[in-house]
């Protein structure tokens, strides 16, 4: 092999394709961005097992269903495809799809990530109204905290230094972090 050809072969492994976009082919993020985005989470699921279960056990359930939707299924379509598989990325989720699914080499996660957008955003809009009903103002402040305080967490350390510019929120997280690739 020639000093061109091997340099060529690094060059291939330093980086990856993605939907375009050239991605380093390791994680930019430390160790502890996916356990702190990740902890954002727990709010969010306990506030809204409180407040649907006292206010309407059918919209309990179906956000716990469309919360499986989007911790299962929607998964194979952005992480089993992530050039991140199998590496601690900005959730818990690089480590934890591997034992899900196999890796996705060479798939498109662009429809993933925004059917990601509409699922989180039902998840915000569901318990919404029944916050206010169940718990009046402060509890509506609590829940528009929880997912503020996530919005900010992820979009801070995970989103605002992702080479995946493609991606809607990562767009809004650089937008917002006046971050550019």
């Amino acid at each position: 092999m020639s000093a061109e050809e091997h340099q060529k072969d690094e060059a291939k492994e330093e980086f990856v394709m993605q939907d375009g976009v050239r991605c380093p082919s390791h994680t930019p993020w430390a160790g502890r961005v996916s356990k702190l985005t990740s902890l954002t989470f727990i709010p969010i699921i306990l506030l809204a097992f409180y407040i649907l279960a006292q206010a309407n056990v059918f919209k309990l359930l179906i956000w716990l269903l469309l919360f499986a939707i989007f911790a299962y299924p929607l998964r194979y379509l952005v992480c089993a495809r992530c050039p991140y598989y199998g590496q601690k990325c900005s959730t818990m989720m690089g480590l934890t799809v591997p034992r899900m699914f196999r890796k996705q080499e060479g798939r498109s996660m662009l429809l993933g990530l925004w059917l990601d957008v509409a699922f989180f955003l039902a998840l915000f809009l569901l318990p919404l109204t029944e916050a206010w009903r169940v718990g009046g103002f402060l509890l509506l402040l609590l829940w528009v905290g929880a997912f503020a305080l996530m919005i900010v967490t992820v979009t801070r350390l995970a989103c605002s230094i992702c080479p995946l510019t493609f991606c809607p929120i990562g767009r809004a997280g650089r937008a917002i972090w006046g971050k550019s690739h």
